[in-house]
């Protein structure tokens, strides 16, 4: 029977390359979680090298600056939350009212998560330099736009149109942001309650 040291052996290595992209990985989410718990100002160098675990030299080989920092950030929440979206999990079959609900389900995953306070952070942050700016705003708009491209096709799957499942889309996550951020100033009330049902009603009618 091999020991252990015979069983390590037979584990195929780790090339550098498969290794550097493990600790990009392990560094981002350390900086995503950092952002989370501490908000912007807690994004220090010395903060996401401790939670990662490693020192600041190794977390500035990969990430040299902290614009790489937040990119790097805002990339794992995004990515978290095209991972967890539920648009391929509905059943061919669902009725057009249940996918409607997946939708707005999943939209509310998102925009009352951590996810969205760390991209929206970001984002506003970055808006006050004009050659950091348009990079993370790309960024936002490339992980987020297949996860509105996918509830599309799911809607024209159950019977809208392209251009109205566009627009249901959009304006299901105008809605549900806008009930995110108005937490800020209010508690919810039975108004989202109606504008949902509202918004579903005129959405069903429309197909």
């Amino acid at each position: 029977m091999p020991g252990p040291a015979q069983t390590r052996e037979r584990q195929p290595r780790r090339t550098q390359a498969e290794r550097s992209e493990a600790m990009r990985a392990r560094l981002a989410a350390a900086a995503y979680e950092t952002i989370a718990q501490g908000g912007f100002n807690a994004l220090r160098m010395r903060n996401v090298a401790q939670a990662a675990g490693v020192s600041q030299g190794a977390l500035m080989h990969h990430f040299p600056d902290k614009n790489a920092l937040v990119l790097a950030a805002v990339e794992q929440a995004l990515a978290l939350a095209e991972r967890d979206s539920g648009a391929g999990d509905l059943a061919a079959d669902a009725s057009p009212e249940a996918v409607l609900h997946a939708l707005l389900d999943d939209l509310h995953g998102f925009f009352f998560s951590d996810r969205f306070w760390v991209a929206i952070g970001m984002t506003m942050e970055a808006a006050k330099d004009a050659e950091f700016y348009p990079v993370l705003r790309g960024c936002v708009s490339g992980l987020r736009t297949p996860v509105y491209a996918a509830w599309q096709d799911r809607l024209v799957a159950a019977g809208w149109r392209e251009d109205e499942a566009q627009v249901a889309v959009r304006s299901a996550a105008a809605m549900i942001s806008g009930f995110s951020i108005r937490r800020f100033w209010a508690e919810p009330d039975e108004m989202e309650e109606t504008l949902t049902q509202q918004w579903i009603t005129e959405r069903l009618a429309r197909r």
